[in-house]
Parts: structure tokens; sequence; C-alpha cells
């Protein structure tokens, strides 16, 4: 059977939360909290090459260092063909995977594809990769996704079929529907797939991420560190 990017990091992330649960006497849930806390699963992604070259007790360090850490912060990318100062939120696109709102993601390169995809749809403005620090804390309301799965996408279906936002999240963060995983997902809407068989052929994606900000509150939590023109040689 052949393995996904998707599925390793979902095996590495459950293993990783199943040990360290264990390791403190903690249940799953709680647990989960603590990931959810530290954005524990999000830095997994962003490592997952060099943590899939350690063994399951390396990776746990690795988790131990973050909790212990006690950082709220988080660095995001936003891609764009836009230069800007603030965040509208006013001009956020309608029917997105998770409702109108700013997005970004942990992954520097995921923000530089949403840039050029962007530059080459509109023809105007240029590529812009602005890194955002996130601070997040207790009195935010965050809806967490840790895997492309049944609820994750009706989660989906909800904001893109109805438009506008289809929750009351601060922040929702969770796996991109990018054009890889877009022709499932359509299928899955027209009803030509069941949530299982979409789900299934998910699993062979490739793994992307986003983080999305639905309300101004949310937006006060991000701070900007930098913006970058790519241009090219």
């Amino acid at each position: 059977m052949r393995m996904s990017i998707q599925s390793d990091v979902e095996i590495l992330s459950v293993q990783a939360l199943e040990q360290y649960a264990r390791k403190h006497n903690l249940s799953t849930a709680e647990a989960a909290k603590l990931f959810y806390k530290h954005q524990v699963f999000e830095k997994i992604l962003i490592q997952h090459e060099y943590l899939h070259q350690l063994d399951l007790e390396e990776t746990l360090n690795y988790v131990e260092d973050i909790i212990a850490e006690n950082a709220p912060e988080l660095v995001l990318y936003h891609g764009s063909n836009i230069a800007f100062e603030k965040i509208d939120l006013t001009k956020s696109h309608d029917r997105r995977d998770f409702g109108r709102g700013f997005y970004c993601t942990v992954l520097e390169s995921q923000a530089e594809e949403w840039a050029r995809r962007l530059y080459l749809r509109s023809h105007k403005g240029g590529r812009y990769i602005y890194r955002y620090l996130f601070r997040q804390t207790d009195d935010l309301k965050i809806k967490h996704f840790a895997a492309l799965n049944q609820e994750w996408l009706e989660f989906i279906k909800e904001n893109r079929t109805k438009g506008g936002i289809q929750h009351s999240y601060d922040v929702v963060v969770g796996p991109v529907a990018d054009d890889n995983t877009m022709e499932t997902i359509q299928l899955y809407l027209s009803g030509i797939l069941k949530a299982g068989e979409a789900v299934e052929r998910l699993r062979y994606s490739k793994v992307n991420n986003q983080v999305s900000f639905h309300t101004p509150f949310a937006v006060e939590h991000l701070m900007l560190e930098s913006r970058r023109e790519v241009r090219e040689i």
C-alpha cells in the first residue's frame, strides 16, 4: 500500500499524542488539548521531513520541548498579489473552505504558491509573502481539524455552498482543499462520492495547511513581521 504524506503526518502525530498521554498519565483528550494549545500538530507538520528520520522517543522529546517552552506564538505566512499594510476582512473572498476570512499557513512554500497563483490569475500587482506572528490566547474561539476527515468535509461543504461564515469561530486551523484535492471535494459536493469514499481518496493527497482568521478580534492577534516581494530572476 502506498503511503501518502498526509497519512504519514497523521500517523506521526497520533503516535506522538498517544505516547505523550501515556507518559504523563493523561487521557487522549487531555493530551490533545495541550497539543492544540501549543500548536504541536502544526509544528510536527513543519518539521515532518526531519522528524520522519527519528525514532518515536526522539519525536516525543521534540514535543516535550515545545510544550516546556510554553511559547504561544506561531509563525504564519500569507501569500498575495497585493501589497497592503493592514488586514481588511471586508475584502476577503467568499465561499472559501473555512468561510470568508484572512488565510495564512505555517508553510512558507504554500504561501509562495498562493501568491504565484493569484498573480497569474489577475496579472496585477506582484507576488508578496507576508510573515506574521500569531499569538494564541485562551479567549480565542479556535477550531482545529487535525485530519482530512468527514467533519472537515462537512465544514467545507457548509462554507463553500452557503457562503459567508457558517460558524462562530475566530480562527480555524486545518488542511487545505487545494487544486490537488479540489476534484475530490467537488465530486463529494455534487453527491457523486460519499463522504467515506472522498476521505479515502484524500488520504493520498499531499498535505498542506491553512489557518483562517474570521473576526476583527482574531486579526488583533496577528503581528506583521515582514513583507517580501518575490521577483523573477
